[in-house]
């Protein structure tokens, strides 16, 4: 064990065992793993090693993404025992672009083995479905849902899915421009619907139970609440507004939804940004963010853990207007990391580094910066994060 010379906390390596990681998580329900960027294999192969740690040995039972929930049925399903090649099914059950590296492959083949033995682990995402970019993926699921158990409510989805058609696409910077697009009276038919069959649905819950099943009632109807809440993500954002922050409102509900009626223990994987504990602060505005939902849910039954690196290559976004997608992922170096971050903190240290950041709130100190992607984010590291974990290099 190595102490920071600055602020004389301790620093572990967990480059062998994660047994000193896993003794700080105490009896947490939801323990959250973060990442400075998606589609890194280091830290995919970093969360498969600690994943399958919680799973065997501390008895978690429910892994969670950053990832459209009704697309992740169809992953569940698989882990589960279905039909299908891992490459194909991580595609087309995993948003974001998530899926596409072989550790992220893996990394779900772990969790189909650890299914397969009796042990159980369900596989969920907790995101708003289509990339925000549509909504089609849970009126498709809903459609096969209401054909048994209201059949009566069809003709409101195909109208829901005439109006959502005008703006639904693969992309979400498109999609989000189509939308804008759109006439007012057409977005306001849109969330009107979408109320109407909420309505209906809860309505007839108790005839929905008896035809289908509490589970599939329970999972039909968040398909459409996270459908009503991207509807009105895209209402926020039209009105140029990141206020009220409904997509980490609606991860956080997911989440949450998670650990009722059982004991259950969630692992949670989305990016440091979301996970943070404190909310987002823009100038004097303050943006609740999922990891601070959690936090004042759960209170100490949340523990998050910030992940970074401190050199080599990361993928990152960039402006690309003749992209379909507005959008290019380039592979960018890493700088040095600047001074008061999270990174220059933790330098130096062989191996996975691993920092129990706790400590620093008492003393009022503690690092003010992190890496989002190849740049920086302001933010008190001490406050919004229980442990870090900084690896030597990525890419």
């Amino acid at each position: 064990m190595l102490m920071t010379p600055r602020t004389a906390i301790p620093v572990t390596s967990i480059q062998d065992t994660l047994e000193p990681l896993a003794a700080r998580l105490g009896d947490a329900r939801v323990v959250a793993v973060g990442e400075s960027a998606h589609h890194v294999p280091q830290y995919w192969a970093l969360r498969h090693r600690l994943v399958r740690h919680l799973v065997e040995r501390l008895g978690f039972t429910v892994v969670a993404i950053e990832s459209g929930f009704s697309e992740g049925l169809s992953v569940d399903r698989w882990i589960q025992g279905g039909d299908g090649v891992p490459a194909e099914v991580a595609r087309a059950g995993m948003t974001y672009r998530h899926g596409r590296l072989p550790e992220e492959q893996r990394f779900l083949a772990m969790l189909r083995d650890l299914a397969g033995r009796d042990t159980p682990v369900r596989f969920v995402g907790i995101d708003l479905p289509g990339d925000l970019a549509s909504m089609t993926p849970a009126l498709d699921s809903l459609g096969r849902y209401l054909t048994i158990a209201d059949p009566g409510a069809l003709d409101l989805l195909d109208r829901i899915r005439g109006q959502a058609g005008k703006y639904a696409g693969p992309h979400t910077v498109p999609a989000f421009l189509a939308y804008r697009s759109m006439a007012a009276a057409d977005r306001d038919e849109l969330t009107v619907l979408l109320a109407e069959l909420s309505a209906r649905f809860d309505a007839n819950r108790p005839l929905h139970r008896r035809s289908v099943g509490p589970l599939a009632v329970a999972t039909a109807r968040h398909e459409l609440r996270l459908a009503v809440l991207l509807d009105q993500a895209l209402r926020a954002q039209c009105a140029g507004s990141l206020v009220p922050n409904v997509r980490d409102a609606a991860m956080a509900e997911t989440t949450l939804g998670l650990l009722a009626g059982g004991d259950h223990r969630v692992v949670l994987l989305a990016a440091n940004s979301h996970l943070q504990r404190v909310p987002l602060r823009l100038g004097d505005v303050e943006i609740p963010v999922l990891g601070s939902h959690l936090a004042d849910e759960l209170g100490d039954g949340f523990r998050n853990i910030a992940v970074t690196a401190e050199a080599g290559r990361t993928p990152s976004r960039r402006p690309a207007p003749a992209d379909p997608a507005g959008v290019e992922i380039v592979e960018v170096d890493l700088a040095d990391p600047v001074p008061g971050s999270l990174e220059a903190l933790l330098a130096g240290h062989p191996g996975a580094a691993l920092a129990d950041l706790r400590p620093l709130r008492a003393a009022a100190e503690g690092p003010q910066r992190l890496r989002v992607l190849d740049s920086w984010t302001e933010v008190p590291v001490a406050d919004a994060f229980d442990l870090a974990v900084s690896l030597p290099w990525i890419g």
